[in-house]
């Protein structure tokens, strides 16, 4: 008899751990599928804060960054007039960190991060301080996940900036393997025009063509100069090119 209750006893004490255990996977799984960071992805995006600026091998003008070393996927179907940037609003984050984005700069002196109370919509912003230096080029960076080859992206976001002697702006980067090297070379870029002074929530724009032998496309939300800058609702999507 006492067997028979000792069996009742364990059944009952495996049942009630399966019984809080399933839902607490569930809500963890979730919580991955809706994209909100876990401390994985805290740990992620911390790891990728580690990249900083460099040239772009002399080429162009102003400043320019040394990209990660992860590619795009050529894109199997390539979605049209679809915004590509998931955490386009910065809303999902931390002070130092935002989800999909990686923050960049010269350490002259800046603060990159997300601003809770500056929004153009939503409850944040992405933003650069300089702190009274002159920077030569910080902000966010992400890599566009699937490559739209041989079709136009075009970048689109508003960009509010105080006291800014400089310039903010988005940029676009195209990037393609380069043999004995683990890091891109950048062989197109394309800049908004830039906001400067003490401006409101401008609408800027850049667009450019992904050729064939791409192998990134990058969107910068940076800025170079002395002063303050926000960026807000960004949108990268795809066109076809035209004939």
């Amino acid at each position: 008899m006492s067997t028979k209750k000792s069996a009742c006893v364990v059944l009952i004490a495996v049942l009630v751990i399966l019984a809080v255990s399933v839902p607490v996977q569930y809500l963890v799984r979730k919580e991955v599928v809706v994209g909100m960071a876990s401390d994985a992805a805290h740990s992620h995006a911390h790891d990728e804060d580690e990249h900083a600026h460099a040239g772009e091998d002399g080429k162009g003008e102003g400043h320019a960054h040394e990209h990660p070393a992860e590619e795009g996927h050529p894109a199997a179907n390539v979605q049209l007039g679809t915004n590509l940037i998931p955490n386009f609003g910065f809303e999902v984050g931390t002070r130092e960190q935002a989800w999909g984005w990686m923050r960049v700069g010269t350490d002259e002196g800046e603060t990159v991060y997300r601003d809770l109370e500056v929004a153009r919509s939503g409850m944040a912003s992405a933003a650069v301080t300089t702190n009274g230096s002159y920077v030569r080029g910080a902000g966010w960076l992400m890599l566009l996940d699937e490559l739209p080859l041989e079709h136009v992206v075009v970048a689109e976001g508003y960009i509010k900036t105080q006291d800014f002697d400089g310039a903010a702006y988005l940029k676009i980067t195209i990037g393609t393997s380069q043999e004995g090297s683990d890091r891109p070379l950048a062989i197109d870029w394309a800049y908004s025009d830039a906001v400067a002074g003490d401006s409101d929530w401008t609408l800027c724009t850049a667009m450019i063509y992904v050729p064939p032998e791409a192998t990134g496309v990058w969107l910068e939300a940076g800025v170079q100069g002395q002063g303050r800058a926000w960026f807000d609702d960004l949108s990268l999507v795809v066109e076809e090119p035209e004939d």
